[in-house]
């Protein structure tokens, strides 16, 4: 069985008395996803073990970087955003560059997606109207999903065409034209804006386009 390594949110967790905690969390639909593919979702801490060492230590196929939190990082990311995760940023922007080095396959998903563009020198910006609800997108040199496709929609920071990586090619976009699915002009990397782990049932067409690009 194949081993996914998926990144986690950061949740404050204020108690009735003492310090706030700072918790990594993981969505549980993601490891329903990925037993429906055959695989094993493992969560990765973001305690500060080196990317290398948790994709070795852990015998990790692929990397997914998941949603939650925005992005903290400046000048790239979005100034004043709330509920930012330094620490998270730190791991992921390990990850990616350790992944590309080693040719693991990597995934990133909504708040992954814009990171992988962040580290890439892309920016981001923010948006409205986009989160909770579903979106038809315009396809442009893809073989992953049908024209007609529609996606979820979480998030309320977006990928301008404009403010994409250089080295990132647009697959898919919305009507608002932001980015809303990526590849790497060397395949290293993946990008998608909806969130393949909250459809229910899950989608045919995602579990193929995670079958092929984290090569399961």
């Amino acid at each position: 069985m194949q081993r996914i390594g998926l990144t986690q949110r950061v949740e404050v967790i204020q108690g009735p008395t003492g310090p706030a905690e700072r918790r990594d969390a993981l969505d549980q639909r993601w490891h329903g996803l990925f037993a429906e593919l055959g695989a094993l979702a493992v969560p990765l801490p973001n305690g500060g073990v080196p990317a290398a060492a948790l994709i070795d230590e852990l015998g990790l196929n692929a990397i997914v970087l998941t949603g939650g939190n925005n992005v903290a990082e400046a000048p790239h990311g979005v100034s004043g955003a709330a509920n930012v995760a330094p620490e998270r940023d730190r791991l992921e922007r390990d990850m990616i560059a350790t992944c590309r080095t080693r040719g693991v396959p990597l995934l990133g998903v909504c708040r992954g997606m814009q990171m992988i563009n962040v580290a890439l020198g892309g920016h981001l910006e923010r948006t409205s109207g986009h989160a909770g609800v579903r979106h038809a997108v315009s396809l442009s040199g893809n073989d992953h999903w049908p024209e007609n496709w529609d996606v979820n929609s979480y998030h309320d920071v977006s990928i301008p065409l404009a403010s994409l990586a250089p080295s990132l090619r647009c697959l898919a976009r919305a009507d608002s034209g932001d980015v809303e699915a990526f590849v790497h002009l060397d395949d290293s990397c993946h990008g998608i804006m909806w969130h393949p782990e909250r459809e229910a049932p899950f989608r045919a067409e995602d579990l193929a386009y995670l079958k092929q690009v984290l090569e399961l």
